[in-house]
């Protein structure tokens, strides 16, 4: 499918159209099933229903059936997909839209439940090297595990009609004839957030941030970059915000006291903090398989908020960088394993932004050109309509 061209022409081209979103391991009201994908099909005219747990915030424009949440590991794996369609069983949708890998067990049953329903498969992950990182599976397993998890994937997605991934290499993974990316860009919304929350570089509290989860190999990475960079600049001021209490409390001993920690934001908050950031930091230094198709949302929201960045060089964001004429400014990528070599890319944006740059409007415009959410769901918007209709939608 046509990116440029995807977004349909019709401002609600799903008119009465019906649409159930499952998702047995993500909250409800997650940034993506919730706050992305489903708030745009409704708004494409669709009605929506979100079946998923619901502990933490409200519902709005779309309608939530919650189920409780999963004990542990194992209830999660086994149970709560069938909790999902238990609870889903009374709704007539059009179409199926389903999260997380594990809802794939269920498909045949669901199939037979909505014999005229059309399913979609959300591949938010490579969820097969993912087994290779897993700290829960013995490291003899981890091999067989992938290869089990890949096989039964790619096997019980075969009965999906169609495919949603979050970036391109992740949907070509997939053989069907429906399927597409829709990348996890800004909304609209988030942009007026960071709109109203802008402010010059130069006016900024923080010279380094860090938005989002960390486990702990890439957590004493990012302390020593900090502290590196204390080294060099003793008045940097540094934040880490959105990761668990257990990594702030392994962070804690291995920064400086000038590092501010804090745990998970509200999402709405996220434009706020970004805003008052010199330089977005992301590290994946080491670029393992399950890295090579993905792509850190942070980066977009950080380019948003007119936050420069420092980002391991990853394949899929040397792709989007390179789909504009010129490379933004205010954009380094780091192709390594040294702390010192992220320290230094740092040091010179600060820099460059102490000697009176400010690359936040042309970070700004191009994440409005080329990480444009309304796009992606336009792509949903299609890909939907091509399913129901028995049209042909092309990658």
């Amino acid at each position: 499918m046509n990116r440029e061209a995807a977004a349909p022409e019709s401002p609600r081209p799903l008119e009465g159209m019906r649409v159930l979103v499952l998702t047995s391991g993500h909250e409800a009201l997650d940034a993506r099933v919730y706050g992305r994908e489903a708030r745009s099909v409704r708004a494409m005219g669709a009605t929506v229903v979100v079946v998923g747990k619901l502990t933490r915030g409200m519902p709005d424009t779309v309608e939530v059936w919650p189920i409780p949440p999963a004990s542990n590991r194992f209830a999660r794996f086994v149970f709560q997909p069938w909790r999902c369609l238990w609870r889903g069983r009374t709704f007539r949708p059009d179409i199926v839209h389903f999260h997380d890998a594990e809802m794939l067990a269920i498909l045949p049953v669901a199939r037979l439940l909505w014999p005229r329903a059309k399913f979609v498969y959300d591949v938010h992950e490579d969820f097969a090297n993912l087994m290779l990182i897993r700290d829960w599976l013995p490291r003899g397993l981890k091999p067989a595990a992938r290869a089990l998890t890949d096989a039964g994937e790619r096997s019980l997605a075969r009965l999906a009609h169609g495919i949603v991934a979050v970036t391109p290499p992740l949907a070509r993974k997939f053989p069907h004839r429906h399927r597409i990316s829709a990348l996890n860009f800004p909304t609209p919304a988030f942009f007026e957030e960071a709109s109203e929350a802008s402010r010059p570089a130069a006016r900024r509290a923080y010279e380094l941030v860090h938005l989002g989860t960390l486990n702990r190999r890439r957590a004493a990475f990012l302390a020593e970059v900090v502290q590196g960079l204390n080294q060099v600049r003793a008045d940097v001021r540094c934040l880490v915000v959105g990761t668990s209490p257990e990594m702030i409390e392994f962070l804690r001993p291995r920064v400086p006291q000038s590092c501010e920690l804090r745990g998970p934001v509200a999402h709405a908050e996220v434009a706020e903090i970004l805003s008052n950031a010199k330089v977005g930091i992301d590290v994946h230094p080491w670029l393992q398989p399950h890295l090579e198709p993905a792509l850190a949302v942070k980066i977009c929201e950080y380019m948003a908020c007119g936050t420069a960045v420092v980002a391991s060089s990853m394949p899929v964001l040397e792709w989007l960088l390179s789909r504009a004429a010129e490379r933004p400014p205010g954009v380094a990528t780091v192709r390594s394993d040294r702390p010192a070599d992220y320290i230094d890319a740092v040091v010179r944006l600060l820099a460059a932004i102490d000697s009176g740059d400010d690359p936040g409007a042309d970070l700004r415009g191009f994440a409005r050109e080329h990480m444009n959410w309304q796009v992606e769901a336009g792509q949903i918007g299609s890909l939907y309509r091509s399913l129901v209709d028995g049209t042909p939608c092309v990658a």
